[in-house]
């Protein structure tokens, strides 16, 4: 189970849990419209959402994800923009615990202070404004503790008064592609593998993990693409190893190296204590500069470290990895 945290007003989330349906804006530009679906695509069936109410700064929930998402355009949600309708949808229902006290923002970032969340971001290192990002099922817990603390006497939550209509999941068909099914852009290659993840694909090469992110906010203004967590198979509140992902479109350069480098030794600073048995790092793209392939294996023999190199493809028969 992921969990996933829509941002947005008090008018829009009265029709969010009035509908039973949540969503993202598009963009006039195809290249952001891929990023923002990358943003929906690890969202699958089951999923719990949680709602940010930017006007009251208060967090609502607790909700369940009904299906995958889909593309849809009928006017639901109030807009300033007329062209942006909020097409990137997905519906919810209740779930067992709709809380009727919410957590003020004040309370999250204590948790924040105390080193109990450290994925919860409302703006991107650019200051963007965030409308959906994810956190850790080991950071929700915290919530869903604070929650209950809240909430002493559960109350049965209101129906959902007018649910939104099926639709099929169809969200990855507005990606953009080449004539060879070659995404266009690294957000469309990153819808792709998030979606993969979220159906746990590739376990083969990662390993049993149980939990993943996308967008994951660093102390130093930018984003890991993709996080990994693996817990003891004998006590889930244990995590026993986390794995860095990062994504280039096309060629793996040194560029991208350094990138990855910076965020494994900001990793074991602040998140593991220096436990390097705790941290694995992965490069995904479509071809790897000589350079790197170099400084991969030399850093395997001398140090005993890897990084993992895998290639990606995309046709017919769906979404690849394959290890160098």
């Amino acid at each position: 189970m992921s969990v996933h945290i829509f941002v947005l007003n008090e008018k829009n989330y009265e029709v969010c849990i009035r509908r039973g349906i949540a969503g993202i804006p598009n963009h006039d530009k195809d290249q952001y419209n891929d990023a923002l679906i990358s943003r929906m695509a690890p969202i699958k069936k089951g999923d719990s959402v949680l709602f940010y109410i930017m006007d009251a700064k208060e967090l609502h929930g607790i909700y369940r994800i009904m299906d995958k998402p889909f593309f849809d355009t009928a006017p639901i949600w109030e807009s300033q923009d007329a062209k942006r309708v909020y097409p990137f949808r997905v519906r919810i229902e209740n779930s067992e615990y709709v809380f009727e006290n919410p957590i003020k923002l004040n309370d999250v970032y204590d948790l924040k202070d105390n080193g109990l969340m450290w994925t919860f971001s409302l703006q991107r290192p650019g200051g963007t404004s965030n409308t959906l990002f994810s956190i850790t099922n080991d950071e929700f817990q915290h919530l869903f503790r604070l929650f209950l603390k809240l909430n002493p006497v559960l109350k049965q939550p209101s129906p959902i008064r007018e649910p939104y209509p099926y639709h099929e999941p169809n969200l990855l068909s507005q990606l953009h592609f080449d004539g060879n099914y070659n995404p266009k852009y690294e957000y469309s290659v990153m819808a792709l593998l998030l979606n993969e993840f979220a159906e746990g694909s590739f376990k083969g090469i990662f390993g049993e993990y149980d939990d993943f992110l996308g967008y994951i906010p660093t102390s130093f203004g930018r984003e890991m693409d993709v996080l990994l967590i693996t817990h003891n198979p004998l006590n889930k509140d244990e995590v026993i190893a986390y794995n860095i992902v990062e994504v280039k479109r096309d060629r793996f350069d040194e560029d991208g190296l350094v990138q990855l480098l910076q965020y494994e030794d900001w990793f074991l600073r602040k998140k593991v204590n220096g436990d390097f048995n705790m941290l694995r790092t992965t490069a995904i793209a479509q071809s790897f500069s000589d350079k790197v392939v170099d400084y991969v294996e030399k850093r395997k023999r001398y140090e005993g470290k890897g990084i993992k190199l895998l290639t990606f493809s995309n046709s017919e028969r769906g979404f690849e990895l394959k290890q160098v």
